[in-house]
């Protein structure tokens, strides 16, 4: 399929990938902590300020970005990229992204590694990571709501809670174990909606 924005509500907008480029720009610059702690500020850039995506194409694109290997931001950010412009836009804009973070730690690296000891800087630090467990935590709320209200989802939900805390699996196998059970359980709904109806003409 040609990536692109046919799939978009109408009058959506079509960002150049220079427009692209300069937000993923400016989410690699100020986007602290990556990971979930980032999606907030993605959605915010990309789904309620711009209009590129609509909800449903954004939580798609998660989904798929969660299946892949490497980094999670990143790999959400290329995705939505290439379906915005193709891969030209895709390679611009992901370069763009991890730009302010290659810098960073090519300037900062040597000098926190030299004053780690430091009290300021150990207190800097540490409290940069509160700020990155807040915003998890507020990403995990934002999840929670978008979460289907149906017992079997949380049924699934805790399962795969169950399953990290006290048997340790990889998450990409929890991940695929709550693609196939939605996915299985959306199937067999739909038959069994399917086989319930009567043919035309039956009595």
């Amino acid at each position: 399929m040609k990536p692109g924005p046919a799939e978009e509500p109408a009058g959506s907008p079509v960002p150049g990938w220079r427009e692209v480029a300069r937000v993923y720009l400016k989410i690699g610059t100020v986007g602290f902590g990556g990971g979930y702690a980032v999606m907030t500020l993605i959605h915010d850039e990309l789904v309620t300020r711009r209009g590129w995506l609509n909800e449903q194409r954004y939580d798609n694109m998660l989904s798929l970005a969660e299946l892949a290997p490497g980094a999670l931001t990143v790999n959400l950010l290329a995705v939505i990229a290439y379906r915005l412009g193709g891969v030209r836009t895709m390679l611009l804009a992901t370069g763009a992204l991890i730009m302010p973070s290659f810098l960073l730690i090519l300037l900062l690296a040597g000098a926190l590694l030299a004053w780690e000891g430091v009290p300021v800087v150990r207190g800097a630090l540490e409290g940069l990571t509160a700020g990155v467990v807040g915003l998890m935590l507020a990403v995990a709320w934002e999840l929670t709501e978008k979460f289907p209200h149906r017992w079997y989802y949380y049924a699934m939900g805790a399962a795969a809670l169950a399953a990290s805390f006290f048997l340790h699996l990889d998450p990409i196998w929890l991940i695929l174990a709550g693609a196939l059970a939605g996915g299985g359980k959306a199937f067999f709904t739909s038959r069994r909606e399917t086989s319930g109806k009567k043919p035309e003409g039956g009595v």
